[in-house]
């Protein structure tokens, strides 16, 4: 038997392809069943016309429950929700969601802090990162229009992180301030 990295794609897509409708279903149903990480991948790809708010919604609540959830911390696994939002951006090409997800992120890290105190650099590390990530999709052609949206947003994380430790309020300060600077340039 051929070990699973020594089976090229062409070889399944071809394999795929002698599947009737129903074996093709049973295999989605079974990949489904088989991990969390896949359920999402095959929830966002739903098409857009069946989709609904509880697609978002349960990717939402994956971020949500990492940070804080109804048991005080929740798993504090930043990569846990990272992957999920790539999951999200993938699976469904959903700008404004996937910068939902992105900001969201970023008020449970946010909110997590100002609760329970500092942590780990790994943990600001994330924040950043995502904040990046956000501020570079924002100023995008296509994230532009959604700046409107998010501006409060923004402006509430630079002032609940005013006076975090470890530079990050500054960071979040010096990202904020640059995003305001660009639409501030780009009205003029």
């Amino acid at each position: 038997m051929a070990k699973e990295d020594s089976v090229k794609w062409s070889e399944v897509k071809n394999s795929l392809k002698t599947l009737d409708k129903k074996e093709l279903i049973d295999l989605i149903r079974d990949l489904y069943r088989h991990s969390t990480e896949n359920r999402r991948i095959i929830i966002s790809r739903q098409p857009e016309e069946k989709k609904s708010d509880w697609v978002l919604e349960s990717f939402q609540q994956v971020i949500r429950n990492e940070f804080l959830s109804d048991n005080d911390f929740g798993g504090l696994r930043s990569d846990v929700a990272r992957k999920a939002i790539l999951d999200y951006s993938e699976g469904s090409g959903d700008l404004a969601g996937t910068m939902e997800l992105m900001i969201l992120f970023l008020e449970n890290v946010v909110e997590f802090i100002k609760e329970y105190g500092d942590i780990d650099e790994e943990f600001y590390d994330a924040g950043y990162e995502m904040l990046r990530k956000f501020s570079e999709l924002l100023k995008t052609p296509e994230g532009q229009g959604f700046y409107p949206q998010f501006k409060e947003r923004l402006f509430k994380l630079r002032r609940e992180s005013d006076d975090f430790g470890y530079g990050f309020g500054d960071d979040i300060a010096s990202y904020v301030e640059d995003v305001e600077d660009f639409f501030e340039e780009d009205q003029q």
